[in-house]
């Protein structure tokens, strides 16, 4: 099945929704040093029951953003994702059901869950973990990324992160020290810094900055989703 990925949608609103104003000089200190955000995170919750299909979805809502419109919208586009989650699975049980009826044993499942992982510094980090199991062997997890910089509106990319060569090379030595570790659990003998992408998930903490993988991006799936923490340099 393909990425249901919910912060997608997001982020579109999230760029460029107020002036550019000016950045700290360091993501690093303020992730460290900064104080705690005005920004409360509450939560949505969604529930759906039928015999063929189970959603738990809880997502998060913001209240004391700068922009109490791009605040709004950042919301209302979480519980629309999720609307148009709980859709397609619906449509895709019903579906899968008038043909192999056999799998009304097996209830479809969709479970939404978040965490904030930082919100200090005017950063906010936020990762939504998405469950959906229609089906086969197993479900499948994917995990979205969101990583904002209040103090702008703009999303923080993991380039801004990472600017130079020495930073990039430094990410990558963080993942090669575990791989060297553990090989027996990746697909690759070593990451390098081409590797990364526009795109790479990470999330950010007090102390460091957590690179991710997806299920079979550079591991198998009993390997699980891959984070490598990279401190402050």
């Amino acid at each position: 099945m393909k990425k249901l990925g919910l912060a997608g949608l997001v982020l579109i609103l999230v760029c460029g929704m107020w002036g550019t104003g000016a950045a700290a000089s360091s993501y690093w200190q303020r992730m460290a040093q900064g104080y705690p955000n005005q920004l409360v995170v509450s939560e949505y919750r969604y529930e759906y029951r039928s015999p063929e299909l189970e959603i738990t979805a809880q997502v998060p809502q913001l209240a004391g953003a700068p922009d109490p419109v791009w605040e709004e919208q950042f919301n209302q586009n979480l519980r629309q994702a999720v609307q148009d989650l709980a859709a397609f699975l619906q449509e895709t049980a019903h579906m899968v059901l008038e043909e192999e009826p056999i799998f009304a044993a097996f209830p479809f499942q969709g479970i939404v869950q978040f965490e904030v992982k930082l919100n200090r510094g005017g950063l906010l980090s936020i990762v939504l973990t998405t469950y959906t199991f229609t089906g086969g062997a197993h479900g499948m997890t994917y995990c979205d990324y969101i990583n904002v910089d209040l103090t702008t509106g703009q999303e923080l990319s993991f380039f801004e992160l990472f600017p130079t060569e020495e930073e990039i090379d430094r990410a990558a030595e963080a993942i090669n020290e575990k791989i060297a570790q553990e090989p027996q659990w990746f697909f690759i003998d070593q990451f390098t810094p081409g590797l990364f992408t526009a795109d790479q998930g990470f999330y950010l903490t007090e102390t460091d900055a957590v690179i991710c993988f997806g299920l079979y991006e550079i591991a198998p799936y009993a390997a699980g989703i891959q984070e490598f923490p990279v401190a402050a340099p």
